[in-house]
């Protein structure tokens, strides 16, 4: 493991340089000038020095989460495979109409292997937070997590 200041600040440096060329968000118009479907845009990134198997899935939630003693209500849910390596980029669709400003909205993001969660969130992430959204999974405790 490299943990030199040079080497750490060089990762943190060109992460934040991939991270500055992804949009937040994008609209789609229709013909008549409404917006149809609007995109949040960010990745998912894990802490650990670890690469995942090519057979990993990330699942990305997109959720209304106002009512604390009810579960959540889901807008938009995204699959894709881990490719490539940390971070992970997505893009995941919405409905504009589904959207109330008095509501407060998150993103969860997952990642399994072979039907097994191996990272998740832990914390609140705000899907509208800036450009990109950057969406921290953790490893799952208690789990054997070498893929």
């Amino acid at each position: 493991m490299n943990a030199s200041p040079g080497g750490i600040a060089g990762r943190i440096l060109a992460m934040g340089l991939c991270l500055s060329m992804l949009a937040c968000t994008g609209e789609e118009m229709a013909a008549d000038g409404t917006t149809t479907t609007a995109k949040i845009e960010g990745v998912v990134v894990y802490r650990e020095r670890i690469a995942l198997p090519p057979t990993a899935e990330i699942e990305i939630v997109f959720e209304d989460v106002s009512r604390p003693d009810a579960p959540a209500t889901v807008l938009s849910t995204l699959i894709m495979e881990a490719k490539n390596g940390p971070p992970y980029a997505f893009s995941i669709d919405y409905s504009p109409e589904q959207i109330d400003s008095r509501m407060t909205y998150a993103l969860r993001a997952t990642i399994r292997v072979e039907g097994k969660v191996k990272f998740t969130t832990m914390d609140y992430t705000n899907p509208f937070s800036g450009n990109p959204v950057n969406v921290l999974v953790r490893m799952v405790p208690g789990n054997d997590n070498r893929g």
